[in-house]
């Protein structure tokens, strides 16, 4: 459908709840949304109006929509998120940053519970704490372990039989070992609800434990063990120096401020526990609406275990009664959302807008930086080079060594950055030796060929070709082009001075070195040779490893000996006769035969 199209259809929507579903011209998902009024929110889209620069990319993929009509708003967000999961449509709000951080999980559900460390939320009712982000997960574990005895051991325990004897842990005194029944149920349950309440904030118990145990080993002057445990001392008090002034030691609850800039939408969260900032992150959304309704899916994505979520959540934008509703409909859980006006939680909310804030000025900074090095730098290309319009330029390269294994390579750079699953690689089949402008001339004509034969790996053609190498390499390669009767602009770069040569004259282009045209030819010239020369090594090794066995008067067992000590042939090529003596432990004769074998047929 064309946008008049669409516009259309929009008119035929009701003025009701539901969900809308866009498609592109392949019929894929690109994003789902929900809607109050389903004809008003859909509107917005396709009444030509000013959008974000994402939203308006989105909008330029849309063929088509579907929708489904839902009982209430609330059923909307509810089918909206299960969709939205199921699909995971490109233009759809993503949680990046939560995935690399930690959380501990507890399952009350076990018998003699491990604390364990995980990177997945699972919806399994164990209960989970973090993500942890300022303090290393596993010296959090350490300090578990060291207070409280918790099992380390991944032994199950429904009809277990006691051993006779505990692991090492639980020989020096630093496991409950309930594998040799030295606790019951009830004692080890003690220990991991003093670890709870520990992660939930509460450092005293672990930190008096901690204490007296470095006090035991200096006692019996075990002191590498004190003062292991005096590092952990350390932690403790790290963690209780957390603590927010304005808030009492009893108060826990999440934070969630949401701020909007330029194109960005960023929601800081901090956790709160026991009185102390345990930690807080940056998210950045993809593609937002409103900051009511982009906080409102974010809170609800973000809390992908009921577990997780705090009796009390406080926010910076004023949802509050939409929030209850939802969480009702979809926890059956009383949460107490909070919008604050006065004290000290609205100081922690400005705090955490600040943050928000300053970490979208960075942001902003860094995509202004990428944005030069990219779509900034082609647009610079084009003014010099006077071509309309460069998105796709290809690079290509030649690797050999004094003419054997003769390999080449083709890079594909799209927007100013590398597209990896575009890369080619070719051998040199059509002569043998030392010739890189035949090399390139057969590497060229055997992609444009594919390309003309409707090869659909090669479908796609540059808009301008880079190679490495000055005016004469340009006109060779230039000339196999000519005879394919294809115009491609093309140019070279010249290593030693950094020069750029075209067809229009003799005379080299020279750029300032902080030219970010410049810097986009070196990256597709370096890139097309790391690739050139990582093919030309693998090549060569597979090669030369076959051919290692036809060696006249060298043996299994002396081909083993050489290719357990070298790695690779650039290893072996550079040792002499003695280093192979020596370091493989064969005779001189059988290493004089390897070295001139290598010299001759590898160089």
């Amino acid at each position: 459908m064309n946008i008049l199209e669409l516009r259309e259809k929009v008119k035929r929507l009701p003025l009701t709840s539901g969900v809308y579903i866009m498609r592109n011209n392949k019929g894929d998902i690109i994003y789902i949304g929900k809607a109050k009024k389903l004809r008003n929110r859909v509107k917005q889209y396709f009444d030509g109006g000013k959008k974000q620069i994402k939203v308006q990319a989105m909008v330029n993929n849309i063929c088509d929509f579907d929708y489904i009509l839902t009982k209430n708003d609330v059923d909307a967000f509810l089918l909206e998120n299960n969709l939205i999961k199921q699909h995971k449509p490109k233009y759809n709000i993503l949680l990046k940053d939560d995935k690399q951080y930690p959380y501990i999980k507890i399952n009350m559900k076990e018998k003699f519970p491990q604390v364990q460390v995980t990177r997945r939320i699972m919806d399994d009712e164990a209960m989970y704490f973090g993500p942890y982000v300022n303090m290393g997960v596993n010296n959090l574990i350490e300090i578990i372990r060291s207070a409280f005895k918790i099992r380390t051991c991944k032994k199950k325990f429904d009809n277990f039989k006691p051993l006779s004897r505990p692991c090492l842990h639980g020989e020096i005194g630093n496991c409950l070992a309930p594998c040799v029944n030295r606790v019951t149920e009830e004692q080890y349950l003690e220990a991991i609800n003093s670890v709870i309440d520990f992660l939930r904030g509460n450092t005293k118990d672990a930190q008096a434990r901690i204490e007296a145990k470095m006090n035991d080993c200096a006692k019996n002057e075990d002191f590498e063990n004190a003062i292991s445990l005096r590092d952990k001392m350390y932690m403790i008090e790290k963690l209780g120096e957390r603590h927010i002034a304005s808030l009492t030691k009893a108060e826990s609850f999440d934070v969630f401020a949401v701020r909007t800039y330029l194109d960005y939408a960023i929601v800081n969260v901090m956790n709160i526990r026991c009185g102390k900032n345990i930690g807080q992150l940056n998210y950045v959304l993809e593609n937002y609406d409103n900051e009511c309704e982009t906080l409102e899916t974010f809170i609800f994505s973000y809390y992908k275990n009921a577990s997780l979520i705090q009796k009390s959540i406080l926010v910076n934008v004023d949802c509050v009664e939409e929030l209850h509703t939802l969480f009702a409909e979809a926890y059956d859980k009383s949460i107490d959302f909070m919008y604050p006006k006065k004290g000290a939680k609205l100081e922690i909310i400005k705090m955490c807008e600040q943050n928000a804030e300053e970490y979208a000025r960075r942001l902003a900074t860094r995509s202004e930086h990428k944005d030069n090095m990219t779509v900034g730098a082609l647009k610079e290309l084009e003014s010099i080079l006077g071509i309309e319009f460069i998105n796709r330029i290809e690079g290509y390269d030649i690797s050999n060594i004094q003419g054997a294994y003769n390999v080449s390579s083709m890079v594909v750079f799209e927007g100013g950055e590398a597209v990896k699953k575009e890369y080619r690689k070719f051998k040199i089949k059509t002569f043998e030796g030392a010739d890189d402008f035949a090399a390139m001339a057969e590497t060229l004509t055997r992609r444009f060929e594919r390309y003309n034969a409707g090869d659909e790996k090669f479908g796609s053609l540059p808009d301008l070709i880079l190679i490495d190498g000055g005016l004469g390499q340009l006109h060779s390669a230039n000339s196999v082009l000519e005879k394919m009767g294809l115009v491609i602009p093309i140019i070279s770069i010249a290593k030693k001075e950094e020069e750029i040569y075209t067809l229009r004259s003799s005379e080299p282009i020279r750029l300032e070195k902080r030219s970010f045209a410049l810097r986009l030819l070196q990256r597709v010239r370096d890139e097309s040779h790391r690739f050139a020369i990582t093919f030309h090594r693998q090549t060569r090794n597979k090669e030369f490893l076959s051919d290692f066995e036809t060696i006249e008067g060298v043996g299994a067992k002396t081909r083993q000996k050489i290719l357990a000590t070298y790695k690779s042939v650039d290893d072996l090529y550079n040792a002499n006769v003695v280093e192979l003596c020596r370091s493989a432990g064969i005779g001189v004769a059988v290493a004089e035969k390897i070295y001139n074998y290598l010299h001759k047929n590898a160089k």
